[in-house]
C-alpha cells in the first residue's frame, strides 16, 4: 500500500454511482482511496475534514462531468487542491465538451466515454498515470502535512537528516510534478535557520573553550622555553658562526617565549655569528690592474684577471664586485692568461694550454714549439687552438690529437692581434699593415690551404675586433681606423683618421651588430662611434689615463674601458654617464644637511619610534633608544666608532643606519638589533676632518665622500626581514636553496624561492602570541 499513491476522488453526489466505481476499482488495485460517501451539497461550506483529506492525498481525480462543473463544493476542492499543489487527475464519463473551467482545461484527463471508451482500459490509463513519480509525489503530501503542522505551531521545523533530505526533494523535482508550495518552502527556510543559529553557538563554544586552552597551555609553554632558548644560546657560543646560526633560527622560530633576558641573550649570540659571516660590500669600480677585461660569455658579468692570478665578477648593472670569478691557472705556471669563450689560455713562453675553470684543469692537448707564443684564439667548437709565435708563423693545433692541423703559415710581418669569427672556421689576424682573413676549413679536411683575404691599412695594425654576430671587423693603426663586411669584404668605413692631432688608438670594440664602435685613445677618453660614417656619438669621460681595453656588453648597452692605471669604468651606452648613476642633487643635499656635523648628532626613526644620537662627552659612541614600549630590545644599543662620529643617515625603509667618522671608516648599522653589518674604509688617511655617506634612493648603493673631496660608491645587498631572515640569507647554498631545518622544504622553480622569506619574525613584544609569520 505504502507504494501506491493515495487518491481523494471529487464528485458531485449526483455523480455517486460513478465515484464508487472509480473508488472500488482504484481500491482493488491497491490504491488508498479517499471519499466523502455522505455527499456534500452545492450550498454547504467545505468542512475542515474534506481539507485534512485533501492534504493527505497525493493525487486528486475529479469525476468530471456537467454535475461536477456546476457544483461549488467542487469547484472550491479544485481550488483547494491547486492551492496545495496536488496533482490533478480528471476521469471523465461523458463529453464535457468547452464549459471546462480554465483552471484545468490544460490538464489531459481519462476518458470513460465513447470510442476508446472501455472502462477496463480506462482504468488501466487511469492507474498508470496515477503512479507517475509516485515517490517524489508522496513526499510532497507528506512535507505538506508536516509544513502546515508547524504553520499551525504543532510541530517543529525540519532538523538535521530531515533538512538535508527535503532539501535534495525540492532540487531533485521531475519536470512535470507539482510545484512545492509557499508554505513548504517557508518550513525549509525555517529549519536553515535554525542550523544555522546551532553552528554559530557551537563554533563561538568551541572557540571560546579553544582560547581559554590556548592561553593556558601559553605561559606554560612560554616559561618552558625561556630556559631552552637560554640553553641554546650558551651552546651557541662554542658553535662556529654557520653552526651557530642553524642552531638558533630553528630554535627561536617557534619559541612562545616573552622574556627579555632570554630574547636578548639569543639576539647576542644570532648578532655575534652574523658579523662572522656578514654579506660582504665592495668598492663599486676598484681600481685593478688585470691581465684582461671582459664580459663573461652567457651571463654577461663582467670579469677580470689580476696580474696576481686572481679572477673577480662584477656586476654590470651596479658595478659591484659580486665574488671571486672562476679559478685561473697557478701563476708559476702561466705569468701570462687570455679570456676567450669563457675559457682561459694560458701562454709560457713556448707553450699554450687551453685551461678549463668549472673543472680546473686542463683542456685538451697542450701546444709545444720552438718559437716564442705571442697571442692565440679558440675555434668556436673548441677542437682548434691557433697559436702566433714570434717567428711570425701562425700554427694550427688540434686539441683533440694534439697534432699540426696543417703546415704553418708564414705571414712574413709581426702578428699583433688575431681572433676567430663567432660561428664559423674563419680566423682574422692583423698582420704588419693589413688583415688577414683566413678560411679553415680545407685545412680541416687536411688540404694544405685555405681561401684568404687581404684587408688593407695605412699603417701597422695594432688592435682589431670583431662583432659578436660575425658581421663585421674594424681594426686601427695609429691614429687610422677601418672597417669592413665579413660577408662580401666591402668596406663600410675606408681607413682614415677619427681624430686631430698626435692621438693614438689603444684599444678597439665593435658592438654586438657591428653598427657602433668604442674606441680606446691615449688621450684618456674612450668615443663611441658610428661605423659607417665615423661620427662620434658618445664621449665616455672619467679616466685620467690612456684608455687601453674597450668592450661592448652581449646585449650593447654597456661599455667597458679600463686604463694604464688599472681603473675600470662602466657607461651606459644610453646616456654616456657611469654606472651605477649617482643623483647629484641627492649628493649635495646631503652634504648641505650634514657636512657641519652638529644636524649629525641626532635623527628619529618615525616607524619604529627609535632614537639615535651622540652621547655626550663620547662623541665616538651613538646610542639607540626606545622611545615607546612597543619596540623588540636591542642586543646593542652602542654604535662604537674609532673617531669622532662626523654623519648619519637612515635608509628610507628606517632599516638601515650608514655613519662617517673622521677615522676615515664608513659603517652600517641594523637599527632593529644594532648590528653592525658592514664596515667600509673610506680614506686611506689616518685621520681625515670630515666623512659623510648616505642611500641612494634605491638603498643599494652607499655614496660616501670626505673634506678632500674624494667621493667612492659602495655597493650592499639591503636587508629584507628582522635579524633571523637576515641570518637566514647568510647560510650557504645548497642546489640554489638555503637549507633551513624551521623552514619547510621548497620545490624547485626558475628562479627557486627563497626559503627565508618564511622564517618567522622577532616577536611583537606586548601581543599574547609569540612568533609571527609563515
Amino acid at each position: 500500500m505504502a507504494e501506491r499513491s493515495r487518491i481523494f476522488i471529487s464528485y458531485s453526489h449526483k455523480d455517486r454511482e460513478r465515484a464508487d466505481f472509480l473508488c472500488d476499482a482504484l481500491r482493488e488495485r491497491g490504491h488508498p482511496v479517499l471519499i466523502d460517501r455522505e455527499g456534500i451539497f452545492e450550498a454547504e461550506h467545505i468542512s475542515a475534514r474534506i481539507r485534512e483529506m485533501i492534504q493527505g492525498s497525493d493525487v486528486v481525480v475529479p469525476v468530471l462531468g456537467p454535475n461536477w462543473i456546476e457544483s461549488p463544493a467542487c469547484r472550491m476542492e479544485m481550488h483547494l487542491a491547486l492551492e496545495l499543489n496536488k496533482r490533478l487527475l480528471p476521469a471523465a464519463f461523458e463529453d464535457v465538451g468547452p464549459i471546462l473551467p480554465d483552471e484545468i482545461r490544460e490538464i489531459n484527463y481519462v476518458r470513460f466515454y465513447g470510442r476508446g471508451g472501455d472502462r477496463e482500459n480506462a482504468l488501466n490509463r487511469l492507474d498508470r498515470a496515477l503512479d507517475r513519480d509516485i515517490a517524489w509525489v508522496r513526499d510532497h503530501t507528506r512535507y505538506g502535512e508536516l509544513a502546515s503542522r508547524w504553520a499551525s505551531g504543532a510541530g517543529l521545523e525540519p532538523r538535521g537528516r530531515e533538512l538535508k533530505d527535503m532539501q535534495r526533494w525540492i532540487e531533485r523535482r521531475p519536470r512535470d510534478a507539482p510545484e512545492p508550495t509557499e508554505e513548504q518552502r517557508a518550513y525549509l527556510r525555517a529549519g536553515q535557520r535554525h542550523r544555522k543559529i546551532t553552528r554559530w553557538v557551537s563554533s563561538f563554544t568551541i572557540g571560546a573553550l579553544s582560547m581559554a586552552a590556548m592561553i593556558i597551555g601559553f605561559f606554560w609553554l612560554s616559561n618552558r622555553q625561556c630556559e631552552s632558548m637560554r640553553d641554546w644560546a650558551s651552546e651557541a657560543e662554542t658553535l662556529e658562526p654557520v653552526a651557530a646560526i642553524r642552531l638558533m633560527l630553528p630554535a627561536a622560530a617557534m619559541s612562545l617565549c616573552r622574556a627579555d633576558d632570554a630574547w636578548l641573550q639569543v639576539l647576542g649570540e644570532l648578532g655575534r655569528a652574523v658579523q662572522g659571516q656578514r654579506l660582504r660590500a665592495m668598492i663599486t669600480l676598484p681600481d685593478t690592474h688585470a691581465q684582461f677585461i671582459d664580459f663573461l660569455p652567457g651571463s654577461g658579468q663582467v670579469i677580470t684577471g689580476g696580474l696576481d692570478g686572481h679572477a673577480m665578477l662584477y656586476d654590470p648593472a651596479t658595478g659591484a664586485a659580486m665574488a671571486d670569478g672562476p679559478a685561473m691557472p697557478d701563476r708559476d705556471v702561466a705569468p701570462r692568461v687570455l679570456l676567450d669563450q669563457g675559457l682561459f689560455l694560458a701562454l709560457h713562453d713556448t707553450r699554450a694550454t687551453v685551461w678549463n675553470p668549472e673543472t680546473r684543469s686542463v683542456l685538451g692537448m697542450p701546444y709545444r714549439g720552438a718559437a716564442r707564443v705571442l697571442a692565440a684564439t679558440l675555434s668556436p667548437d673548441r677542437d682548434t687552438l691557433v697559436v702566433a709565435t714570434a717567428a711570425n708563423q701562425l700554427r694550427f693545433h688540434s686539441l683533440i690529437s694534439g697534432r699540426a692541423l696543417r703546415e704553418p703559415l708564414d705571414l712574413g710581418d709581426d702578428i699583433t692581434a688575431l681572433s676567430f669569427v663567432p660561428d664559423s672556421a674563419r680566423v682574422v689576424v692583423a698582420a704588419g699593415p693589413a688583415l688577414r682573413v683566413i678560411d679553415l676549413v680545407p685545412a680541416l679536411d687536411g688540404r694544405s690551404a685555405g681561401l684568404e683575404h687581404v684587408l688593407p691599412m695605412p699603417g701597422p695594425v695594432t688592435t682589431l675586433s670583431v662583432s659578436a654576430d660575425g658581421s663585421t671587423v674594424a681594426a686601427a693603426s695609429g691614429n687610422q681606423v677601418g672597417a669592413w663586411d665579413l660577408t662580401t669584404f666591402d668596406e663600410l668605413l675606408t681607413p682614415s683618421a677619427l681624430y686631430l692631432g698626435g692621438v693614438n688608438i689603444l684599444g678597439l670594440g665593435l658592438s654586438p651588430d657591428g653598427l657602433r664602435m668604442v674606441v680606446g685613445a691615449d688621450d684618456n677618453r674612450a668615443r663611441v662611434h658610428d661605423v659607417p660614417t665615423g661620427k662620434i656619438l658618445l664621449n665616455l669621460l672619467g679616466h685620467r689615463d690612456p684608455v687601453r681595453t674597450v668592450r661592448f656588453s652581449p646585449r650593447g648597452d654597456l661599455v667597458l674601458t679600463h686604463d694604464a692605471a688599472g681603473v675600470m669604468r662602466l657607461f651606459d651606452v644610453s646616456t654616456g654617464l657611469l654606472v651605477p648613476t649617482i643623483p647629484n642633487q641627492m649628493v649635495e643635499a646631503v652634504i648641505s644637511a650634514t657636512e657641519a656635523g652638529a644636524n649629525a648628532s641626532r635623527a628619529e626613526l618615525e616607524g619604529t619610534g627609535i632614537r639615535i644620537s651622540v652621547l655626550p662627552n663620547q662623541e665616538n659612541v651613538l646610542a639607540l633608544r626606545h622611545e615607546g614600549d612597543g619596540a623588540p630590545p636591542f642586543y646593542n644599543n652602542r654604535l662604537l666608532h674609532e673617531g669622532f662620529v662626523t654623519s648619519m643617515a637612515l635608509s628610507s625603509d628606517e632599516r638601515l643606519l650608514v655613519t662617517g667618522a673622521d677615522d676615515g671608516q664608513v659603517r652600517v648599522w641594523d637599527t632593529q638589533t644594532g648590528l653592525q653589518l658592514y664596515q667600509f674604509s673610506h680614506s686611506r688617511d689616518a685621520l681625515v676632518p670630515f666623512v659623510g655617506a648616505d642611500f641612494t634612493p634605491e638603498g643599494d648603493h652607499i655614496v660616501s665622500w670626505d673634506s678632500n673631496e674624494v667621493r667612492q660608491v659602495w655597493a650592499i645587498e639591503p636587508l629584507q626581514g628582522d635579524l633571523f631572515q637576515t641570518a637566514c640569507r647568510l647560510l650557504p647554498f645548497q642546489d640554489g636553496v638555503r637549507s633551513v631545518e624551521a623552514v619547510d622544504a621548497v620545490a624547485a622553480a626558475d628562479p627557486p624561492p627563497d626559503p627565508c622569506d618564511n622564517v618567522r619574525l622577532l616577536p611583537q613584544w606586548g601581543a599574547i602570541l609569540g612568533l609571527g609569520g609563515g
